[in-house]
Parts: structure tokens; sequence; C-alpha cells
């Protein structure tokens, strides 16, 4: 017997005992048959049925635990999570958070401090940064134009690929305490609540592969640009040579 039951047969009994006190000492006799059929009635036939109930509910609570939500799988998956925690997070965390800053000179530190620092709001001053240290863009006029093109392109690609990076870098700190909550939530997620909590974890791993095909466009348009920097070497030197053998031809007299 539960004890919601135990409580409502003490309700029951002593609601009786209030009555039987109030009702006149010769109308006991009368209603003492009555009493005795009302307790009869709910210690019989209906404790019986309760007792079946119970019964019942226990069978389909054993089925659940077993079938269902199997209680050991679900200890078991619990202490490989634990496990896997206590193994590995500190570790990976660790790795995670290693310094490879490596530059010396002070213009070169501080762009290296600026993109490896996995903080967006670094961008606002990055393009001053970059242009300490590669020099910046020269004035029109102090070389060839397409030679000064060029220069502006690349210095741009060099900029973008760099901010994007950092952005990456802040999404993968991002995405990875996401990874760690779920994990914890895993640890302690109730039956029944599994699979909101993969969900969840598909949805981050959603979010995660769409960073890394934004990564991989970007990488595209750096080797595109390259192969238009190659292609732009190409021309200029065509040209140059062309320039050269008219130049030739003139100073032989044989040129138009």
């Amino acid at each position: 017997m539960n004890s919601t039951q135990k409580a409502n047969r003490f309700l029951f009994a002593s609601a009786l005992l209030v009555l039987i006190l109030l009702v006149p000492a010769g109308a006991n006799g009368q209603f003492g048959s009555i009493f005795s059929a009302i307790l009869g009635t709910i210690t019989g036939p209906i404790g019986g049925a309760l007792k079946e109930i119970n019964q019942v509910r226990a069978q389909i609570l054993q089925t659940e635990q077993q079938i269902l939500w199997p209680i050991a799988l679900i200890n078991q998956a619990r202490n490989y999570v634990s496990a896997i925690k206590a193994n590995y997070r500190g570790w990976m965390n660790s790795v995670y958070s290693i310094r490879v800053n490596s530059a010396t000179l002070p213009n070169s530190k501080l762009l290296e401090s600026a993109y490896l620092s996995a903080q967006t709001a670094q961008i606002a001053d990055y393009s001053q940064i970059y242009s300490r240290a590669y020099e910046a863009q020269p004035n029109l006029g102090a070389a060839p134009q397409l030679n000064l093109e060029m220069m502006d392109i690349e210095d741009a690609t060099a900029r973008d690929a760099t901010i994007q990076s950092m952005a990456a870098d802040q999404a993968s700190q991002t995405m990875l305490e996401t990874a760690q909550r779920i994990e914890d939530e895993a640890q302690t997620t109730a039956p029944g609540t599994a699979d909101m909590v993969a969900a969840e974890a598909r949805t981050a791993e959603l979010a995660s592969i769409a960073m890394q095909h934004k990564l991989l466009a970007y990488e595209l348009r750096e080797s595109a640009m390259g192969l238009g920097h190659r292609g732009a070497k190409l021309k200029q030197s065509t040209t140059n040579m062309q320039n050269l053998n008219q130049r030739i031809l003139n100073g032989l007299g044989g040129g138009q």
C-alpha cells in the first residue's frame, strides 16, 4: 500500500470516528450495521480492486524500466559519459587553450595577438594593425596601375581571410562550450527526454557544418584570387614582351 492510499484510509477512518462520536448513543445500534457494511466494502471488494490496480501498475512500471527505459542501460550510458568527461575534458580544454604565439617584433606581435585572439571585437582595429605590419598601400602613380590593383586586392583578401579566421575561432569556442553543455545534459537527462538532447546536439552539429562550409567557401575565393594574380602577371609579362619587341624593331628601323 502506498502513502496516498494510507492517507486516504486514515482520513476516512478519522471522519468515520467523528461521525460516530456525533451520532446520539441511541442511534449507534441503528447505524452500526451500516458502518460495518461500509468498512467491509472498503476492506473487501474495493481493497482487493486497489490491490490488483497496484499490481498492474507495478508490472507496467517494471516493463517500462526493462524495455522502454532500461535502468541498467541508462546508468551504463551515464557512467560512460562521466568517464569520458573525467578522462578527456580537462585534457582537451588544455589542448584548445595552448598558446602558439611566436612573433618577436612589436608590429608582428601585435598583429599575431589580434588574429589569434578569437575575439571579433578586435576586428575594428585590425586593418590599422595590418597596415603597420605590412605597410600601407602605395599612392596612385607610385607603381604601375596593375601592380597597385594586385597589391590592393591581395591585401584585402589577406585581411578578410584573417578576420574570417578570428570569427571562426570565436565560433569554435562557443561550439565547444555548447558541446560540453550537451554532454552534461546527457549525463543527467531523464528517460523520455533524450530525444530533446539529441535534437539540440544535431542543431549544434548543423551550425558547425555551416561554419565549416563558410570557411571552405572563403578558401575557394583565396584560390581564385591566387589564380587571378598569376593570370595578371602573365598578362603583364606578355605586354612587356610585346613592348620590348616593338622597341627592338623600332631600333632596327623595321617598326611601324
